[in-house]
């Protein structure tokens, strides 16, 4: 135990102070009383904040963690390594995931693994001493961890080009972007680096790099996955999940990642326990292509990019092909039309942005989970002229809406129920929604001087179609579908991707789709025409 801290005296000064900065005036006969009453607060404060912390303690001896290091450049593919290390149980009580290796993205938390989160804006490197719950649970089912990917700077961005330690490129073009901002991820998993990876996903930072490196990106239903000791700017569109090269690889991992543990208080209702998830990488082979017999799709008409300057005509022309696919495969495709997803991008920016301010200041309230007090500790102490466009950008939007807005946070948070519910009337009609998970392949990699305008027009067509679903908690899967050419070099070809929404906790039905589909279509023999440069 830390001993308290009991010489802090509380004065008139301070109470009148602490006061004016809620814009309250005390009256001079009631501040002898606050002073009182403030001493007590500030005694309870001490205490609390002198006490020893309560994260989970991983067990160390049974998951060792070997050849901790920073990888050379000779040594790091696409520049994604943020830092290697193998770590492996010594006695997994399963073999779902025996001998795959795995990455992670480096804001999700393995004990004595530094965790650089992308930046170089805290005042030191974080080094957890806790594992999150997705890490533990790839030991126990036989996975090896070989290390942390990385990630845009402090988790922000859908472009490869943020984090501190350099621009991370596209195994399929060196110079276009990974997107974000699992980044590291999906250039470590489409280049071959590792088997499997797992991304953290705040606005689709799963399902946007998978897009781009032409992977399999599963953002489950809200709270399957625990997001347990991962960094976290709002708990609200926090989601962890699969980054895979294949259908069944993603099911398995997904098996593996799931279920209630206790400690995640973003799982509510319907959130299995581990023994119950589904058994994921059986139940996707188990009908075959019969999966899409009767299956009823609905193409999202304001999922198309409504003649959005960013929309790609090779993504449209692929996407167009993979729903045809389906309905080779016997599924029902008809149009439908939720006309509120044009204004979900914007609900989405208010509700995180305000929320993500106050989660970056270390000034987040209202959750029961594992706070990462050490991560805290540093960040209170950001140096923001070292933080990424993205991150400045949130930071003032979000001051600027508590300033003079402070009623748009609590609108959005009703306006994303609002579309929620409008989804699922669409669902009741069809199976599954489809639309393009991202508007166009992936961009050539901005400047290293960009500009802050510069570089936000880079991401143009990546974020409209998934950062919505984040806010409403529907499971949305990407997949990809075919190759397009890129809109700078049209003699560069780019992978293209489609995004899968279901129903709460229908993932089995979801990934059911994409194997059927994947086993049908060998996607990378599929090319589109695209734009000209």
């Amino acid at each position: 135990m830390t001993p308290l801290n009991t010489m802090v005296t509380i004065t008139q000064d301070d109470v009148l102070r602490v006061a004016a900065s809620v814009g309250f005036d005390v009256p001079a006969a009631e501040l002898a009383d606050y002073t009182e009453l403030l001493q007590r607060a500030q005694d309870a404060l001490a205490a609390v904040e002198a006490s020893d912390d309560y994260q989970p303690v991983p067990n160390l001896e049974a998951t060792p963690r070997t050849n901790v290091h920073r990888p050379t450049s000779d040594d790091n593919p696409f520049n994604a390594w943020a830092w290697r290390c193998r770590v492996e149980h010594t006695s997994p009580t399963s073999s779902l995931l025996k001998g795959k290796t795995v990455c992670l993205k480096d804001n999700i938390a393995l004990a004595g693994v530094p965790c650089l989160v992308g930046t170089d804006c805290l005042p030191d490197v974080w080094v957890p001493t806790t594992d999150a719950t997705v890490a533990t649970r790839v030991l126990a089912h036989g996975g090896i961890i070989a290390g942390k990917a990385v990630c845009e700077n402090l988790s922000r961005g859908a472009i490869s080009c943020t984090a501190a330690t350099g621009p991370v490129h596209n195994p399929y073009a060196h110079g276009h972007s990974c997107g974000g901002s699992s980044s590291g991820t999906g250039a470590l998993v489409a280049g071959g680096v590792v088997d499997i990876g797992i991304g953290c996903d705040q606005g689709g930072s799963i399902r946007i790099p998978a897009a781009l490196c032409g992977l399999y990106g599963f953002k489950a239903t809200t709270g399957l996955v625990p997001y347990t000791g991962i960094a976290s700017h709002d708990a609200s569109v926090d989601y962890v999940g699969p980054m895979t090269k294949t259908a069944k690889d993603c099911a398995t991992l997904l098996q593996a990642l799931a279920g209630a543990d206790g400690l995640d208080d973003r799982q509510g209702a319907g959130t299995p326990f581990p023994d119950k998830v589904p058994l994921y990488s059986e139940l996707v082979s188990a009908v075959g292509v019969d999966a899409c017999k009767g299956l009823r799709v609905g193409v999202l008409a304001e999922g198309l990019g409504n003649g959005s300057p960013a929309q790609d005509p090779g993504v449209v022309a692929a996407f167009r092909a993979a729903v045809d696919g389906l309905a080779a495969l016997g599924a029902a495709v008809v149009d439908v039309s939720v006309p509120m997803h044009t204004r979900g991008r914007s609900i989405y920016t208010v509700m995180s942005k305000m929320a993500n301010h106050m989660g970056m200041l270390g000034q987040a309230t209202g959750r029961r989970q594992v706070q990462l007090t050490d991560l805290m500790a540093l960040k209170k102490d950001s140096d923001i002229a070292k933080m990424n466009i993205v991150s400045k950008e949130g930071l003032l939007a979000g001051a600027l809406g508590w300033d003079r807005h402070p009623l748009a946070y609590n609108k959005a948070v009703n306006l994303m129920r609002q579309l929620r519910d409008a989804y699922d009337a669409c669902l009741e009609e069809v199976d599954i929604i489809v639309m393009p998970t991202t508007l166009a392949p992936s961009p050539v990699l901005p400047p290293v001087d960009a500009s802050p305008l510069q570089h936000l027009r880079a991401s143009a067509g990546l974020l409209e179609n998934a950062s919505v679903f984040n806010g409403t908690g529907h499971p949305a899967m990407a997949m990809p579908i075919g190759m397009v050419p890129s809109a700078a070099d049209k003699s560069v070809m780019l992978p293209a991707s489609m995004q899968l929404v279901g129903k709460f906790f229908d993932e089995a039905h979801m990934l059911q789709v994409a194997y059927a589909w994947e086993t049908t279509y060998d996607w990378k023999k599929l090319q589109f025409e695209g734009s000209s440069a």
